[in-house]
């Protein structure tokens, strides 16, 4: 390669892999939670979150990659068309043309490394994840069980557990619910349990002690079987084994040559993917086609400029390459057409614009040249015309001359006002990048979920509207998630295109302090901090309650507030279960309800109670069961057996109200309802700590918003020489850090390890101090 063609692949290479790293890690921040919970609770080696962490990436940068391409061509020669490098090379006889070469030879290293991600390393990383994740989840399930609370996650059945030791290996009082899906029951109660994980199989291994097992036929009430135990051994099946998960491969996971012989009923979804491994790839040739006519045009804005363009080209592209691939899965359009329309309306657009290039290193240059000249000559000859000799007599010049000082001072206590031209140019420019970067923000994570739903939406036929209607109501919440970072990153972008500008040495150069140019940035944080608080106290609950509904439907799941989506289960007063399986809010009647009372010191069933029917008397206050029967325990036997009708029972005194209690996600609540709610499970016996931490956290979370720009104002200094995308790369660093750091510390509080109050102010605290330190050490 010629020295100029090493020197413009050098310069879109550094840029291209700049927005590489920092794409890849925008779409990779939710990955960190789960990540982040694996590590609070241990229960993987260093090898097994390695590999997760790196099964993730693939995926990742199958869409990163093409986003690269675009902006480093984009960035890369638009600040060489900005400080003339580009007309340069058209003086010394290099016509715009010969970059071809060096954007060529970047696109073609680019599309292999994506056709590599799309078509082998791709399908074997979501593989591996998705068997590393069921892997862990056996290991996991004993940390996840919480005590108090009734957990469903293993297949037919329930399990309830009194109390949990610190280590989770420990569990005193255990409930277990079976079903075989007839109207057979088994109940298995032990006093305490030792819990083991088998990684292998994917179960969870409960070593019983001192317990009874009940067994009961609801059409057949006289025929219950019970049996003591003082040892036994109960298997939990938490997830497949990997050789079941091999044998269950989805679209995303399987071979090229297993999706083009597909016939079977999902044919279209697996020539859709076949298409997609290789439309992606493409994707980078005609990112490279379009930015290079775009990027090689002279403008104002240099690197700014190019990223601003950069984020159109890649939502316009995203938004068609969605809409044509729906028309393709409804048979409107042909797969491969629909698949690659994106591509060739983008390919089409660079070779129209292509030709413009001749245009542009030619006499368009000249003429911009001559029409700046003249634009000059005319304003010299204005400031000439302008001259005036000053005949006023030497006193009132002496006079004025004296009162100077006077003047000074009065326009330097102007300075110190606010608000000022100075304030309001900060605010614009930052408003400006805020909503810029906001928008380019949500939109790549909405695509990024788009796709990972593209199964589920073409399996279970979900229409164009809830699919429209649930990313609506997903960027609600994304607005509020991703706000802090905007601001974060803003604040770099603005106050490091002032630093290379040598804006911010000018302002102290008039005796402007760094500490009152923060200060309109940092009222913008606080502001941002309320208008935070408001919008999660009023209407994010409901579009994130709204948006959860549609998740479930395009999922194929129904709606559910309740956790227990047929068999309710409920903790009574006085160490009473409640089992029903329909009840009527309205008409306050059960239907299958049964009682158990336990014993609270050694967990044994003293009294079971089951009733086809109980309804609430108002004027009574109590509750009315019908056809049923009580069987009362004592010593490993039954040592009572009653049939009833109609029978009264006063130590079932729980209201209507009690059962009516919904298990709502905290996000779709407010803090006032999610205390209240936390209140009522804590007085019921509830574990409440995960809820706690996402109630300090409503007020943590938004309060980062001027924490953040505390810290990003000392730290554009330092990237003023790389301005915009300087600012941007170190932004999208420091809230990945502040992303980890927050969600260890959430996953820590949510196990118990760290208190409620600390698990959700410390990152807060954390960057706030960092940001102090920088701040007042930042040479004003």
């Amino acid at each position: 390669m010629r020295i100029i063609d090493r020197y413009i692949f050098r310069e879109i290479l550094s840029h291209a892999l700049l927005g590489l790293a920092i794409f890849t890690f925008v779409i990779f921040v939710p990955q960190l939670v789960q990540i982040m919970n694996v590590v609070a609770r241990g229960s993987g080696d260093s090898h097994q979150i390695a590999l997760l962490f790196f099964s993730a990436f693939p995926r990742v940068l199958t869409f990163s990659v093409p986003i690269g391409v675009l902006v480093g061509v984009l960035i890369g020669l638009g600040r060489m068309s900005a400080d003339s490098e580009l007309i340069a090379m058209n003086a010394a006889g290099i016509g715009l043309k010969r970059l071809l070469i060096p954007v060529g030879l970047l696109a073609i290293l680019a599309t292999g490394v994506t056709l590599c991600m799309t078509v082998w390393l791709g399908p074997i990383s979501i593989h591996t994840m998705r068997s590393l994740e069921d892997r862990l989840r056996s290991t996991q399930a004993s940390f996840e069980i919480q005590p108090r609370i009734f957990n469903e996650q293993f297949p037919h059945l329930v399990l309830y557990v009194q109390d949990i030791s610190a280590a989770a290996l420990n569990w005193h009082g255990v409930f277990l619910a079976e079903s075989d899906g007839g109207d057979v029951s088994r109940l298995t109660l032990a006093e305490d349990a030792i819990v083991a994980a088998d990684r292998d199989q994917g179960k969870l291994q409960l070593f019983l002690r001192q317990g009874t097992v009940h067994e009961s036929q609801t059409q057949g009430p006289e025929h219950y079987g019970l049996s003591a135990f003082g040892e036994r051994d109960q298997s939990l099946s938490v997830g497949g084994s990997a050789a079941t998960q091999t044998a269950t491969l989805i679209n995303t996971e399987r071979p090229l040559r297993q999706l083009l012989s597909d016939k079977g009923p999902d044919a279209t979804e697996s020539h859709v993917e076949f298409q997609r491994r290789f439309a992606f790839p493409a994707a980078c040739l005609v990112f490279a086609l379009v930015a290079l006519p775009v990027g090689s045009r002279p403008r104002r804005g240099g690197r700014a400029g190019g990223f601003v363009l950069a984020i159109t080209l890649v939502c316009a592209y995203y938004i068609v390459f969605v809409f044509c691939a729906e028309l393709a899965r409804s048979g409107s359009l042909p797969i491969w057409l629909g698949i690659w329309t994106a591509n060739i309306l983008m390919a089409a657009a660079g070779i129209a614009l292509f030709p413009s290039m001749d245009e542009l290193s030619g006499e368009s240059h000249l003429r911009e040249r001559l029409v700046g000249l003249g634009r000059w000559l005319r304003q010299a000859k204005s400031a000439r015309s302008n001259l005036t000799l000053d005949t006023r007599p030497p006193e009132e010049i002496a006079r004025e001359n004296f009162d100077e000082p006077k003047a000074r001072s009065s326009r330097l206590r102007v300075v110190g006002s606010f608000p000022q031209v100075l304030d309001y140019y900060l605010l614009r420019n930052f408003i400006f990048y805020f909503i810029l970067l906001l928008v380019g923000f949500i939109v790549l994570f909405e695509i990024f979920t788009f796709f990972d739903l593209l199964d589920d939406i073409a399996q279970h036929r979900a229409t164009y509207l809830d699919v429209v209607n649930y990313f609506r109501y997903l960027s609600y919440y994304l607005t509020y998630q991703l706000a802090p970072l905007a601001c974060l990153v803003s604040v770099l972008i603005t106050l490091g295109i002032m630093t290379k500008n040598n804006e911010l040495v000018a302002f102290k150069a008039a005796g402007i302090s760094l500490y009152r140019v923060a200060l309109p940035l940092l009222l913008a944080g606080g502001l941002m901090t309320v208008a935070l608080v408001a919008f999660d106290e009023t209407y994010l609950p409901y579009a994130n309650r709204r948006a959860e509904e549609l998740h479930s439907m395009i999922k194929g799941l129904p709606p559910q507030t309740y956790l227990e989506p047929q068999r309710r289960w409920i903790i009574g007063n006085n160490s009473k279960i409640y089992n029903y399986q329909v009840y009527d809010t309205d008409h306050r009647l059960f239907g299958g309800l049964a009682v158990f009372e336990l014993d609270p010191q050694t967990f044994a069933l003293n009294r079971r109670i089951y009733a086809a029917r109980a309804s609430w008397e108002p004027q009574q206050g109590a509750w009315i069961l019908e056809t049923g029967w009580i069987r009362d325990f004592q010593g490993g036997k039954v040592s009572r057996y009653a049939e009833f009708n109609v029978i009264e029972l006063p130590e079932i005194n729980e209201p209507p109200a009690y059962f009516t209690r919904e298990v709502r996600q905290s996000s779709e609540m407010d803090w006032f309802e999610l205390r209240t709610y936390i209140d009522r499970l804590r007085h019921s016996g509830f574990d409440v700590a995960r809820l706690s931490v996402q109630l300090y956290k409503k007020l943590s979370f938004p309060l980062i918003a001027p924490v953040v720009i505390l810290l990003a104002i000392p730290f554009s200094i330092l990237v003023g020489s790389r301005g915009a995308v300087g600012g941007l790369a170190l932004g999208v660093g420091l809230a990945v850090v502040y992303w980890a750091t927050a969600a260890l510390f959430e996953a820590m509080g949510g196990v118990g390890q760290l208190p409620p109050v600390m698990s959700a102010w410390s990152p807060d605290f954390i960057f706030l101090f960092c940001g102090l330190y920088f701040f007042l050490r930042m040479p004003t």
